[in-house]
């Protein structure tokens, strides 16, 4: 095996590479990335047994062959490398070279690998099973909902996006029991999801970081596998499937409530992180009062001290006092892009819909706190 690629090039590629790679397998194979030389392509692979990603870039292949090398001391010697094009070889069945393919530094690295027969194979889809869609769209729906994704949860579905379309009508939900978002878009195209997956959590997070630098998107879906595919540009984004009957989201989402008010996001932005420094660690409980034409943000900490303030509103229904998770509600004003939100309620015992004003289709729910 030996190669001609560029430094720059090449960092990249392992980094993308790397990034789902655990520290804590520094003695496993899955520490490794594959790498395969052929045809003047250069082909870096990772999994975690349950994500994988393949990236592809261009090289001068010498001489095909393929080898895993530790993921670490690859990237770190890559990054530090004084060289425009790296001329990479293997010495031996698993030592490796590295050298300026241009002679200009003296510099030479040897890494010591393990045989690519030893590292476990991504599962591959046919082209034509891949449905082409609008990264924006992705993106933006991954955004309005990740953030209420379960992290550790015992309730082993909630720890996943929940993602299922009717016909191009397509449904991203996310909830840790506590708080639910929920965002529908017209899709270009119908996805393969009408019976709903469960994409993991961390499967999403590294996958919004892929999509935010492409522009071109295509998925696949493995039923058989229980497995999602993306194609990203030149990358291979493969995750597992979480296993389990999503709870129906539609039965959570309150289908009327007395009182809906109209409040400006900048203003109750400042005056939540105002307020919330006095919460308790680590609620983050803060209590809301509405009164007429006015809404009252309060928290306490005994032996701490306290924080209030006061924001002008329409409001004409009888006085309720409330209470939530100041943290929650910030979330949901990140993802809401008009400037004002509506915020509907029953009672100080009712759940909370916040709603954007400019986006009809994205709805949040959070569950009130004891006051």
């Amino acid at each position: 095996m030996k190669f001609e690629v560029n430094q720059n090039d090449f960092f990249k590629s392992i980094a993308i590479t790397e990034s789902i790679i655990s520290t804590r397998e520094i003695r496993s194979i899955i520490s490794s990335i594959h790498l395969e030389a052929k045809d003047d392509i250069l082909t870096l692979t990772s999994t975690d047994l349950e994500i994988g990603i393949k990236t592809r870039l261009a090289a001068r292949v010498l001489e095909p062959g393929s080898i895993a090398l530790p993921a670490k001391k690859l990237s770190q010697s890559i990054r530090e490398f004084r060289a425009e094009k790296i001329l990479f070889s293997i010495t031996d069945d698993t030592k490796v070279s590295l050298t300026d393919a241009e002679g200009t530094s003296k510099a030479h690295i040897t890494l010591v690998g393990t045989s690519s027969s030893e590292y476990p194979p991504l599962p591959t889809m046919n082209e034509k099973e891949f449905t082409a869609v609008p990264p924006e769209l992705l993106i933006e729906m991954i955004r309005k909902t990740i953030y209420s994704v379960a992290t550790e949860d015992q309730r082993f579905v909630f720890n996943g996006l929940f993602i299922k379309n009717i016909g191009n009508k397509v449904d991203f939900v996310a909830t840790d029991g506590r708080r639910l978002s929920l965002i529908q878009r017209d899709f270009p195209s119908e996805l393969p999801f009408q019976a709903g997956i469960i994409v993991p959590n961390k499967a999403i997070r590294e996958l919004q970081k892929l999509l935010e630098a492409s522009l071109k998107t295509k998925v696949g879906y493995n039923a058989a596998e229980k497995q999602i595919h993306f194609r990203i540009g030149q990358i291979d984004f493969i995750s597992k499937l979480l296993d389990g009957q999503y709870p129906d989201y539609n039965m959570v989402i309150p289908k009327t409530l007395e009182h809906s008010v109209t409040i400006d996001k900048a203003y109750l932005e400042s005056c939540l992180k105002q307020v919330s420094v006095m919460a308790t660690e680590p609620s983050k409980q803060v209590k809301l009062s509405f009164q007429k034409d006015a809404l009252t943000i309060s928290a306490s900490t005994p032996d701490i001290g306290e924080a209030d303030d006061q924001l002008d509103i329409d409001y004409d229904g009888d006085e309720v006092l409330t209470s939530f998770n100041a943290n929650y509600i910030l979330d949901i004003i990140k993802v809401i892009r008009d400037e004002k939100l509506a915020f509907a309620f029953s009672n100080s015992g009712s759940p909370a819909v916040i709603k954007d004003q400019g986006d009809p289709e994205f709805t949040a729910v959070i569950m009130p706190m004891k006051v």
